[in-house]
């Protein structure tokens, strides 16, 4: 029976240390008992400075804290509402607050739910970010499926003409065979735009991300100019990922950096772990990329490649977002790109 109690304890623990919500549970006079390691970070305080303090302490005015009990105490449900509150010495936040009373056989306790606004405003951008990518890609899906009919025919009838001309000259069926290497390019076009519509929903479960880079590495088929070197952390934790749609993403980052290398270079993936974020960074020694092109870098359908569709990058930093992650770039003209990609331990 304790056995039982104590393992529900550690899942509690651990659920409350994936909330991105901080968490705050006070006694009925304000005193706090328990707090969330999201809460901590958003009031940069440790655990063991902010039990037994007073909550109100952290509200910039008292009178907010209190108005705020009072509407709970009459509320049927939890109240929202955009509070300031005390973080660090001297710092103020702007979060938004949602707190609940629960009561048992008369023992009073408050729940404060809060969140930064600033990760509000990146919530939201993500909600249109995705929205966006999901009307474009209905678009993408139509226009990719008007395109592969007649390109199916087109291709057919190029065959049979080529199978016609057997015996005609060699110059008559080299061009046959340019145009039906177009068609092939076209058709991988098609199907990028179509798989580009039909993002899936990833399926994280906990895990290393060192077994998604040692295999990409193992099967990617660079150019015998470029060389690719792994520095991967000793003993790297666990994080949230979908293993399939993390290495759709390290592969297109590693291929792009290939691609970028104009004679002998190298591309380099990096593992680290900074602040509460398992960090992996894929530099490159290429060329570099323009100021004024960076911003676009994520953009649907932007791409400075010759051949390129442009989904690439749009896709990747969408399974980021998907991973509640980043992605994000940094290069210099001449000195290559570093791909960073965040994700939350």
């Amino acid at each position: 029976m304790i056995e039982n109690i104590e393992q529900q304890i550690i899942e509690a623990k651990e659920c409350l240390g994936c909330m991105h919500q901080g968490l705050i549970v006070t006694s009925a006079d304000g005193t706090i008992l328990e707090t969330s390691p999201a809460a901590e970070r958003i009031l940069e305080a440790p655990s063991m400075s902010l039990k037994g303090r007073q909550v109100r302490e952290f509200y910039l005015m008292a009178d907010t804290y209190e108005e705020l009990i009072r509407q709970t105490d009459i509320a049927t449900r939890s109240l929202n509402r955009s509070v300031i509150v005390l973080a660090g010495e001297k710092k103020r936040k702007i979060v938004n607050m949602s707190m609940q009373r629960v009561a048992d056989r008369g023992d009073v306790r408050y729940v404060h739910v809060f969140q930064e606004c600033a990760d509000l405003r990146t919530m939201e951008q993500r909600l249109l970010q995705s929205e966006r990518l999901a009307t474009i890609g209905r678009f993408a899906s139509q226009i990719a499926h008007e395109i592969r009919n007649p390109l199916s025919s087109i291709s057919l009838n190029v065959e049979l003409l080529e199978d016609e001309l057997k015996e005609s000259n060699d110059e008559a069926r080299s061009l046959i065979r340019s145009v039906l290497k177009e068609l092939d390019r076209l058709n991988d076009i098609v199907s990028e735009y179509l798989q580009f519509s039909r993002f899936p929903k990833p399926n994280l479960k906990r895990g290393h991300v060192d077994g998604v880079i040692v295999e990409l590495v193992q099967t990617f088929k660079a150019p015998p100019s470029v060389r690719i070197e792994v520095d991967l952390m000793d003993s790297s934790p666990e994080v949230w990922l979908d293993e399939r749609l993390l290495r759709q993403v390290l592969e297109n980052l590693v291929r792009n950096g290939a691609e970028a290398i104009d004679g002998d270079g190298v591309v380099r993936i990096e593992t680290d772990v900074v602040d509460r974020f398992f960090v992996i960074r894929v530099k490159d020694t290429g060329t570099g990329i323009a100021p004024e092109i960076q911003p676009k870098l994520f953009e649907p359908f932007f791409t400075t490649k010759a051949h390129g569709t442009g989904l690439g990058l749009a896709t990747s930093q969408q399974i980021l977002f998907e991973h509640n992650g980043h992605l994000v770039v940094e290069s210099q003209l001449g000195k290559g790109a570093t791909f960073t990609l965040l994700l939350p331990l």
